[in-house]
């Protein structure tokens, strides 16, 4: 049987991701990282290494001694913890990949990452080849359905979340009356939508669209539970994310809890009529 790696970060898609990999018939060897990968994991794989954040040598080991030539990264690693140097155990490989860094980007340390893989033979699949049921869909995925206005300012958050895309500041607006109120920035989108709730403006639109050249190898776009638990905190009523480039955790408790709210979520393109 073929085995695939999972590079496992946090949340629950690490858990997803090898469950599928497991009913495509493949054997997944996943490495996972203490305080970040949940230890469910270990119900998911029969084969699973914890390391420390920054043992790149030790995993690459582990990949190779397995043969595998092939691996997923999937659930995140807050880049916040990358830029705390505390957090991080670095062996010599690791050290030399991040002082070759240009900058912090996420798509500057995935890469330099995937170089390092790459060095030896391994190659970083696309995550939606192993995230297939996660991926948002076009339409209206709730009960609830947009009005015109909300359509108006979808199409406006559209441009606007592309636009911070393009300059790789984050993935996701917040609008409202065709007027932006939040930009995700470092902190993911989760606490951008909490940030909101400072400005105590209820009915806000959340739109989440990849980069325009997002590299499906990581850091692919997500929402989930939170999210929608996060919008109602704060008032938000409408979530719009791309279709096929979006993943959505736990997709049937994320539109279950939309649909008892009242919230609306929707896939739209990156281009076009949306509805």
């Amino acid at each position: 049987m073929t085995m695939i790696g999972v590079i496992a970060g946090s949340g629950d898609l690490p858990i997803r991701v090898t469950n599928e990999v497991c009913e495509k018939g493949f054997d997944p060897v996943v490495l996972a990282f203490d305080g970040f990968t949940s230890h469910e994991i270990e119900g998911a794989a029969s084969r699973v290494h914890w390391l420390k954040l920054g043992q790149l040598d030790k995993a690459i080991k582990l990949l190779k001694q397995s043969g595998i030539s092939r691996v997923v990264m999937a659930g995140k690693i807050d880049k916040g913890n990358l830029l705390r140097l505390w957090n991080l155990r670095p062996d010599r490989r690791a050290l030399r990949a991040l002082r070759g860094l240009a900058d912090w980007r996420d798509d500057t340390v995935l890469a330099a990452i995937a170089d390092e893989l790459g060095k030896d033979g391994i190659t970083i699949d696309n995550i939606t080849v192993w995230a297939s049921k996660l991926m948002a869909s076009p339409g209206v995925l709730t009960r609830k359905r947009p009005n015109k206005h909300q359509i108006e300012d979808v199409l406006f958050g559209r441009e606007m979340a592309l636009a911070i895309g393009g300059l790789d500041i984050g993935q996701t607006v917040l609008v409202k009356n065709r007027a932006v109120l939040v930009v995700e920035a470092i902190e993911g989108t989760d606490k951008a939508i909490l940030r909101a709730g400072d400005l105590n403006i209820p009915n806000s639109i959340v739109v989440k669209m990849a980069k325009p050249n997002q590299d499906m190898r990581f850091d692919v776009p997500g929402v989930g539970p939170s999210t929608i638990k996060n919008m109602i905190a704060v008032g938000a009523k409408l979530l719009a994310v791309e279709i096929g480039k979006t993943m959505i955790a736990a997709p049937e408790e994320t539109i279950r809890i939309a649909d008892d709210a009242k919230v609306c979520v929707m896939g739209i393109p990156a281009s076009g009529p949306i509805i």
